[in-house]
């Protein structure tokens, strides 16, 4: 009869540790890729392009990202020099949800990729207003492309880049 011969002790556990390290590493990089539109961020007016109902003399975007919401702060000047600004939270699972500002429309938010957030707004099922947020491969510049109806019922379509500060 043969004996087997037995393993060295913590083999099987190094190769254990190992892969659950691997799959770490991996979920980390998913969470941190998803993560690349957190931060703050300032408008380059210069690279923009703003639709001329919708001027303004500065503005700064910041995410705060989590599994389930994404919170964005806004603040700016607008050309009248008014200091305006506000927060919103929208949940990125492709659900509706009532958007409490505006009664009777809601919003759809999802990522379209890892670095692209799209927000829709519907009000009867027809949709108002389309943002996509979307964070460059070299995670510096931040471009969000607005377009809906305004507060007087006119189309408005912007672009507009922002540098991660």
């Amino acid at each position: 009869m043969r004996q087997s011969t037995p393993q060295k002790p913590g083999r099987s556990f190094f190769l254990a540790a190992t892969i659950a390290i691997a799959l770490c590493v991996a979920i980390i990089a998913n969470a941190q890729e998803k993560n690349s539109l957190a931060g703050h961020w300032k408008a380059n007016l210069e690279k923009s392009q703003r639709h001329e109902n919708h001027q303004f003399k500065s503005a700064s975007m910041e995410f705060e990202v989590a599994d389930n919401e994404v919170s964005i702060t806004f603040s700016g000047i607008n050309m009248a020099g008014k200091q305006e600004g506000g927060t919103r939270k929208v949940h990125p699972d492709g659900k509706e949800y009532p958007i409490q500002e505006a009664s009777g429309f809601v919003e759809i938010a999802k990522w379209e990729t890892p670095n692209k957030l799209e927000i829709v707004a519907k009000k009867d099922g027809v949709v108002s207003g389309r943002s996509t947020y979307e964070v460059s491969s070299d995670k510096k510049t931040l471009t969000a492309t607005l377009k809906g109806i305004d507060g007087k019922g006119r189309p408005f379509e912007q672009v507009i880049i922002f540098d991660r500060e």
